[in-house]
């Protein structure tokens, strides 16, 4: 039987209550307190250098988030799952989101990850390059009779490799184009000159470097190339999410944001490289090549230098031209409906 007393809040019973709450409440794991963020990641890919920086030094837990990453191998899939809200936010080059766009998939761009263009025409160390010296333009044509290597057939890669010998005044009709999938497969078939080039993205051109088996002809990372293709730059791999994430969950997005330019800071703070390097090798594994470290530097040096959180709005109108000249999209996309209004 519970006695009378036992049913009276008395002063001290009160501050008891009180402290036992308390300590409760501090028992609660950090984590649980702060607001799940599901984004993707292609596995292993060195892109995602300021993301494992986010959570390896604090700037999610910083901004109240707990980043939870969902590894998905490409941009189409990472669109269905964003579609099946398995994935909050997800990224890719702008022109595979305008063309899922184009095709009714609600995606928005809310933000930047990487200002220029990705990729990199490199050739074998076994092609002949009598032109060279010339630059872009006799690269192209040194190139007009060859196989190259692209991820797909049909793909963008292919359009930029068409574009770059449009761009050089240098016809494409005898070019064999054969589908090599991304940097490794790329890189291997370049090696076993199963193709003359490869248009692909890092670590290839600092495999190429280190290895001297291939040489980068046209780095459309340092803005070579035609104007068509440079008009892409100023918001090449972007951060999207469904529009009605969008609508309802624009705080989360402007924390994760704010985490990654806090990222990005610290990635480029000269005092941060020898950690940088180790954060580097515990997510990008890149087997046993020639000179490993030395291209391990080399990726990580230059993956910093490609970061940049802010979206020149411009760059759709270079990406609908692009896409519309190659009949990728039907009609060009308004910036107004697939850029968020609060994007940096």
């Amino acid at each position: 039987m519970t006695r009378p007393e036992e049913t009276v809040m008395t002063p001290r019973r009160l501050v008891q209550s009180i402290c036992a709450a308390l300590t409760l409440v501090a028992a609660v794991p950090a984590y649980a307190q702060r607001e799940v963020v599901r984004y993707q990641e292609y596995p292993g890919s060195i892109i995602h250098l300021g993301n494992w920086v986010m959570k390896e030094k604090g700037f999610c837990e910083k901004q109240g988030l707990d980043c939870q990453t969902v590894l998905l191998a490409s941009g189409p899939l990472a669109q269905q799952a964003a579609a099946a809200k398995s994935v909050d936010m997800i990224v890719s080059s702008m022109d595979v989101m305008l063309q899922a766009a184009s095709k009714g998939n609600d995606l928005m761009v809310v933000g930047s990850m990487m200002t220029n263009n990705i990729y990199s025409l490199s050739v074998g160390a076994h092609v002949p390059q009598p032109n060279a010296a010339a630059g872009y333009g006799g690269n192209m044509k040194d190139l007009a009779d060859k196989r190259i290597g692209v991820s797909a057939r049909g793909s963008a890669t292919e359009m930029y490799v068409k574009s770059l010998f449009a761009g050089a005044g240098v016809p494409s009709d005898k070019v064999t184009f054969i589908a090599v999938g991304g940097p490794p497969s790329a890189y291997a078939a370049l090696q076993a000159k199963q193709v003359d080039a490869i248009l692909s993205w890092d670590p290839v051109p600092a495999l190429c470097e280190a290895t001297k088996s291939c040489t980068v002809a046209v780095d459309m990372r340092k803005g070579q190339g035609p104007d068509d293709v440079k008009a892409m730059n100023g918001g090449f791999v972007v951060w999207q999410a469904r529009r009605e994430y969008v609508e309802k969950e624009a705080g989360k997005i402007e924390k994760f944001l704010r985490a990654q330019d806090e990222a990005f800071a610290w990635l480029r703070d000269p005092k941060n490289a020898a950690e940088t390097l180790e954060i580097a090798k515990k997510y990008f594994k890149l087997g046993d090549v020639p000179n490993r470290e030395q291209v391990i530097q080399q990726v990580v040096t230059e993956t910093v230098g490609q970061y940049g959180a802010k979206l020149d709005r411009k760059v759709i109108d270079g990406f609908n031209q692009f896409l519309v000249k190659n009949k990728m999209i039907d009609k060009p996309l308004d910036v107004k409906r697939v850029v968020y209004s609060k994007a940096p």
